[in-house]
């Protein structure tokens, strides 16, 4: 008997040792493949019954999970197990997933109905199903809940009246400050800046004003950058939630694994890493150029309080959104399973998330799983912002930042090979999203740590320093024919990196070694590529995408930070209201990504107009009072 991997622990793998020699195995993870007939004769993965009908008529209604085992030998459920070996491409076919209206469903039990007895009741009305039909027992290995009767609201906690008050707070701010914006003369407005921070005609105008134009450096195709990237993000978060909820056609899902756009959907996450590249470069290009030079201490506690009063005002509101008012906007079969358990888990780790620590500290409990990124940017924002003081005007400054992007993918390479790390496209295997990474090594140590993201902030440094030393030589870069081409092709080839490097592993669970190098691998590859096409971009090296990229588009980029906070609870509140399961195909996800892309940037409007706009002012009122009374 041989061992299989670790990666199999979520799939029953009992009866393949048994029954398989070990020489066979690894070559059935891989090439087992069924026919539509063989596919469909097997359990159905995810059923929903009717779930408003269920308790409107005072009907029990239970949502959960099942393990499926046999009572002796069963060709089919070897043929479910040898299938579900492949756990890169393929749902765990030996688990079932249920929404049962009891009531409607099943035969009543003889004895009072009790929670526990609810839950016995579901067990036994799946187990008989599975036992008459399949020849297979279904034992109950994860209750989601149990309902009985039409749902109640609880009275309004504290937090929630507490989250109104703040809303009434905003608009009547912004009410007063817009009429006196309106009313009052200019002289006068110079004496009561601070009066006007949520001023709407103002904030209207800094959210749709020219983007600046930045020194010695042509930043044109950032904002064009920055939208694409956060649609990137959106698509492959719209298609990653319809696999965390209930599934209409699995098989579908599990066949297009492998298609080209499909894994370039499913890698695109590496567009995060544009993020980092675009948020370092920007702190440390701004502090190379400086002339006047404040003390590094000074600098670096006025840069993060800056970046800090930035970020967390908008990102607070959605936080405390999400663990109060959030889970009572709707309802339907998988509207626990998707939003009240998130609420739950708000509610417990929010202070992770103001410190911004959540994506270190109770990694696998999932609040707002996008904003890992913030947690993970604003570690290596000030990571990158010491380090750039710390270099600034040194002449070994570009050959250590080289060290040191060598040293940050080398450690993870040894430690993807010791603790069986896997890249990002094998990451998001089927059974892991619908866990959402719990227990997951791969997605604490690498996906959302800020060692498995410091390839994108040392690029951008390494890009600012790149950019100065290379503009203070000359010739200029444009005239260097083989830069230009290197620059013009490295933003395809980055494309082409996300979409064909799961290839590179092959079909179904990987070599160990393998998996550990492009696991190491694949960010930096990106990143590198990232750096040289924006090196180009931003000395005036001409390329169709360039050109794009930087035909306008400001405003939705100074949009694009609420879109990102706001986009998972419209999507996520769009599925678990869904009496179906959710039918994840092209056309599908198309739709949804447009219709949750639409909808989150129009939502980012009012919460830059109302919160994150006129904090900025605010800010800035309070600096400019405290540097005039210095002077007096």
């Amino acid at each position: 008997m041989c061992s299989l991997r670790h990666d199999l622990q979520n799939v029953s793998t009992f009866f393949l040792d048994v029954y398989l020699p070990c020489s066979l195995i690894d070559f059935l993870k891989v090439k087992f493949i069924v026919t539509d007939e063989e596919y469909y004769q097997m359990p159905l993965l995810f059923d929903l019954d009717d779930y408003n009908g269920c308790l409107a008529v005072g009907g029990a209604y239970c949502l959960g999970s099942f393990e499926l085992l046999p009572l002796g030998p069963h060709p089919l459920f070897r043929t479910m197990q040898r299938y579900s070996a492949n756990w890169v491409d393929n749902f765990n076919h030996t688990r079932l997933h249920r929404g049962l209206c009891l009531t409607r469903s099943c035969a009543p039990p003889d004895h009072q109905i009790t929670t526990h007895a609810l839950e016995t009741w579901f067990a036994s009305c799946v187990n008989a199903t599975t036992m008459s039909t399949y020849n297979l027992s279904a034992q109950l290995y994860h209750l989601n809940y149990c309902h009985h009767g039409p749902p109640h609201s609880p009275p309004l906690t504290t937090s929630e009246r507490a989250f109104s008050a703040l809303m009434v707070a905003l608009f009547a701010l912004a009410t007063i400050s817009t009429v006196i914006d309106i009313k009052m003369s200019d002289q006068t407005k110079k004496e009561y800046g601070w009066a006007l921070c949520w001023s709407l005609r103002r904030s209207w105008g800094a959210l749709t004003a020219p983007a600046p134009v930045a020194r010695a450096a042509d930043l044109g195709c950032f904002d064009g950058l920055r939208v694409l990237s956060m649609l990137s993000v959106i698509i492959e978060h719209v298609c990653w939630l319809g696999t965390l909820a209930y599934v209409g056609d699995t098989r579908f899902y599990e066949t297009a694994r492998r298609a080209p756009d499909v894994m370039l959907m499913t890698n695109s996450t590496l567009m995060v890493q544009v993020f980092f590249i675009m948020a370092s470069f920007l702190m440390a290009h701004k502090l190379l150029l400086e002339t006047k030079q404040d003390s590094a201490i000074s600098t670096f506690f006025n840069t993060m309080l800056y970046r800090i009063v930035r970020i967390s005002p908008s990102y607070f509101v959605v936080l405390w959104f999400a663990c109060s008012w959030w889970e009572r906007l709707s309802g339907g079969p998988q509207w626990e399973l998707l939003v009240h358990s998130e609420a739950d888990v708000c509610r417990h780790k929010w202070w992770t998330h103001l410190l911004y620590l959540n994506n270190v500290l109770y990694p696998d409990e999932k609040c707002l799983i996008q904003t890992w990124y913030l947690a993970a940017d604003m570690q290596l924002y000030a990571a990158a912002l010491l380090l750039t003081l710390l270099l600034r005007g040194r002449r070994f400054a570009m050959q250590l930042l080289a060290v040191l992007f060598a040293a940050v993918t080398l450690v993870p390479l040894g430690l993807a090979y010791a603790w069986h790390l896997i890249p990002t496209f094998h990451l998001h295997r089927p059974e892991s999203v619908r866990a959402a990474y719990s227990g997951d090594a791969s997605f604490t140590w690498l996906y959302q740590s800020p060692l498995g993201n410091a390839a994108g902030a040392l690029g951008g440094v390494l890009l600012a320093h790149a950019h100065r030393a290379l503009a203070s030589r000359g010739p200029s870069l444009r005239e260097n024919q083989i830069f230009r081409w290197a620059s013009i092709a490295a933003a395809p080839a980055a494309t082409a990196w996300v979409a064909m490097s799961p290839m590179l592993l092959g079909a179904g669970p990987p070599n160990r070694l393998a998996a550990a190098a492009l696991a190491a691998l694949e960010r930096p590859i990106f990143v590198a590529l990232v750096t040289i096409a924006l090196l180009g971009a931003i000395n005036g090296v001409d390329s169709p995408w360039r050109r794009w990229f930087s035909s306008g588009g400001t405003v939705l980029a100074r949009l694009s930070f609420g879109a990102l906070l706001l986009h998972m609870l419209f999507n996520k509140s769009l599925l678990a209201t869904r009496h179906a399961p959710v039918q994840l195909d092209r056309q599908s996800a198309i739709n949804d990504w447009f219709g949750v892309a639409t909808v989150s940037y129009a939502a980012a409007l009012p919460l830059a107009l109302l919160v994150e706009l006129p904090a900025q002012e605010l800010y800035k009122q309070i600096r400019k009072s405290r540097n005039t009374k210095s002077r007096q």
